[in-house]
């Protein structure tokens, strides 16, 4: 039996009752994996801070490129890898209740749209993630934040603080230019391996208000890559053409640089 001939995961396991399970999704073109070695190390990082049992790389990478054996794609035709370390039984201390689950994906059509602008819709303040700094299966305030955001005439939707001020996305990470000096907000975001990408050394933390955000803002992430905000709640927002330049350039070297991706 293959790793993609595995057993259905039971209704009452742990990833299914409570979330319990981490989760990588990244970007490929063609076999190359965008940002391979940041997902990689936040994916063992994450289930390492927890102390449960892992998987080491080269299992990750061994199950990826099997995958891509039997799900071939033209070089540099977009998809989506989604890489899962899933609880399937109670003791979690056992490696044999967890399972390594990779799958290929299309990326939706919501997702590549955003790519040419996106409009941000803000979040009532009870949607709140329970695990902000972890890539955590435990995804509902994600599923329906997003899923709120449309439904009022948005592609995303951005999580706040008690005081008001922004956090980031559902899926992608949330970055004011700030007049060309970035920042993010202080509070307790996911630790974004576009956004480190994005920002190189630079770590400047400041609260994100709704003003910051509507005068230059952008949004990041493994399949939206770098986008500006051009709406929030319906209000239209400044695109500093010195960011525009940057996320441009930004998402070519994505592309094209061979440092930012690894082939499988």
């Amino acid at each position: 039996m293959t790793p993609f001939e595995l057993p259905p995961v039971p209704a009452d396991a742990p990833v299914v009752e409570r979330g319990v399970g981490f989760f990588e999704t990244v970007l490929l073109l063609g076999r190359r994996a965008v940002l391979w070695d940041g997902h990689v190390a936040r994916l063992l990082g994450s289930i390492s801070e927890f102390a449960f049992p892992s998987p080491d790389r080269a299992r990750i990478e061994a199950a990826l490129a099997e995958r891509l054996d039997l799900v071939p794609a033209a070089e540099g035709a977009e998809r989506a890898a989604r890489v899962s370390w899933i609880a399937i039984a109670p003791d979690l201390d056992s490696p044999a209740s967890w399972r390594l689950d990779v799958s290929i994906r299309e990326i939706q059509e919501a997702t590549l749209r955003r790519r040419g602008g996106a409009s941000a819709v803000t979040l009532p303040a009870t949607f709140r993630r329970d695990s902000a700094t972890v890539k955590s299966t435990s995804y509902f305030a994600a599923v329906v934040g997003l899923r709120h955001a449309r439904r009022t005439g948005g592609d995303e939707g951005l999580f706040r603080e008690p005081d008001g001020t922004y956090l980031e996305g559902t899926s992608t990470a949330l970055v004011c230019w700030n007049e060309g000096s970035p920042v993010f907000a202080p509070g307790p975001v996911l630790p974004s391996v576009t956004r480190s990408a994005f920002l190189g050394p630079r770590t400047d933390r400041r609260p994100l208000t709704r003003s910051l955000v509507r005068n230059g803002a952008l949004l990041l992430g493994s399949l939206t890559i770098a986008t500006p905000i051009v709406r929030l709640d319906g209000e239209e927002c400044r695109v500093p053409e010195t960011m525009r330049r940057s996320l441009a350039e930004f998402n070519e070297r994505l592309a094209s640089d061979p440092a930012l991706g690894t082939s499988l």
